[in-house]
């Protein structure tokens, strides 16, 4: 295979899962029947898609953003007409294009794996869960619910996808072994939804609630607009949970617009 050797590249934050049951790990909790889509998010060398295709789902699509990759994959992969490889940025990716209950799976690239999950609530309705490996750090984030970790994506995701950590995995599963802890965590959607208008107003509300981490809400977000309000205001961001920030968020609206 003339592309045998492909070389890291560091900017992409390519760190090739290497640990055999550890890949077996991650592609069991995805949960694969013989009728699903899966979706593999960065799959570099291809030792989940590999692990993937012995599962024998429907169909399996990959996308991978490096060009090198993608020409590996083809050639490793090229008895596979159940693959299909796309050559395009996950952080923009359009996953309704791809189906519906999707199962998404990933080692994500450390650099841009937040901008990845966030691009997945743009698609919540095409998802039937989604299995991640990311730096130990974000997954903290993104599982927290109040304090320091607490910020405004876990505020926002929270309401729309139940995350549950599943295990860490060590530096040395990975060539070449990052300088931190990894976690695999599931992400499955909850019922809640909002219209596209007001997830973006949503949105806008959290980076302003959350922009000066130590400084109250009424800081940040000015003065409370009613004495019902004044209590909370009186909080910082990383003190109220993510459905009590959809409540207070609403309030002001309905205030703003009466």
């Amino acid at each position: 295979m003339k592309n045998k050797h492909v070389k890291l590249k560091k900017h992409l934050g390519q760190h090739f899962l290497k640990d055999r049951n550890i890949v077996k790990k991650i592609v069991d909790a995805v949960g694969i029947n013989t009728t699903d889509t899966i979706v593999e998010i960065g799959p570099g060398g291809g030792a989940l898609t590999e692990e993937i295709l012995k599962r024998q789902p429907q169909t399996l699509i990959c996308i991978e953003i490096d060009p090198e990759m993608v020409e590996f994959l083809q050639e490793k992969f090229q008895n596979h007409p159940d693959l299909t490889i796309f050559n395009e940025d996950a952080t923009k990716f359009d996953f309704s294009k791809v189906g519906n209950r999707l199962k998404i799976v990933g080692n994500l690239p450390y650099n841009v794996s937040t901008a990845i999950i966030r691009n997945l609530l743009n698609h919540i309705d095409n998802v039937h869960s989604a299995v991640f490996m990311t730096q130990k750090e974000v997954a903290q984030r993104l599982l927290s619910t109040g304090g320091k970790d607490y910020g405004y994506l876990p505020a926002l995701l929270q309401n729309f996808f139940k995350i549950e950590k599943l295990f860490n995995v060590p530096p040395g599963a990975f060539t070449p072994p990052p300088k931190v802890q990894s976690t695999v965590f599931k992400m499955e959607p909850l019922p809640f939804r909002m219209k596209k208008q007001e997830l973006e107003k949503f949105e806008n509300f959290l980076k302003k609630a959350f922009s000066k981490r130590r400084k109250k809400l009424r800081n940040n977000l000015g003065k409370a607009p009613s004495p019902e309000l004044e209590e909370i205001f009186e909080k910082r961001a990383e003190q109220i949970p993510p459905a009590e920030m959809v409540s207070l968020f609403r309030k002001l609206q309905k205030m703003a617009s009466e």
